[in-house]
């Protein structure tokens, strides 16, 4: 009888690993969704345009200095950067990094690399859905040109 329970446990109970990709697919999004709040309120704040764009992985130092434009790479399967206009440069505001995962579009066709800048209003350039899968369970982060930013689970597809 022991045996029969133990095996009808372990087959309803999720295995650690998915317990593991669900955990980085939520900290992944909660710091998106960081990364859009602090873009959002500092443009409001500051009355100046804030960038958020996909950071490079390996060697990108988080001091790094004021540019002409703001650092940015191709999608967000390692990291996001806010970066700030101040003085006609670009300076970097806040940086995150997480372990590499694929974060695409609400379709789940392409990987998402698009930038959004939020004017001195708070009002972002576009919408915009980063969407990431843990197996068949998505769960998404949906910002409007409000600059308001919905976490959804299943919004996407996988």
């Amino acid at each position: 009888m022991l045996v029969l329970v133990t095996i009808l446990t372990s087959l309803a109970s999720p295995t650690f690993s998915t317990l593991l990709e669900r955990a980085h697919q939520q900290q992944v999004i909660y710091q998106l969704k960081a990364a859009v709040l602090l873009a959002r309120h500092t443009s409001l704040i500051e009355r100046t345009p804030v960038h958020i764009c996909p950071l490079g992985g390996v060697g990108l130092d988080p001091m790094l200095n004021q540019r002409d434009e703001p650092e940015c790479v191709s999608d967000y399967r390692v990291g996001v950067g806010t970066w700030i206009e101040r003085d006609g440069t670009w300076q970097p505001l806040r940086l995150w990094r997480w372990d590499a995962i694929k974060i695409t579009n609400r379709k789940g066709t392409r990987r998402v690399g698009e930038s959004v800048s939020f004017d001195k209003n708070g009002l972002a350039n576009r919408n915009m859905t980063w969407s990431i899968c843990a197996g068949r369970t998505n769960l998404s982060l949906v910002l409007n040109r409000v600059g308001r930013p919905v976490t959804r689970f299943g919004w996407g597809e996988c």
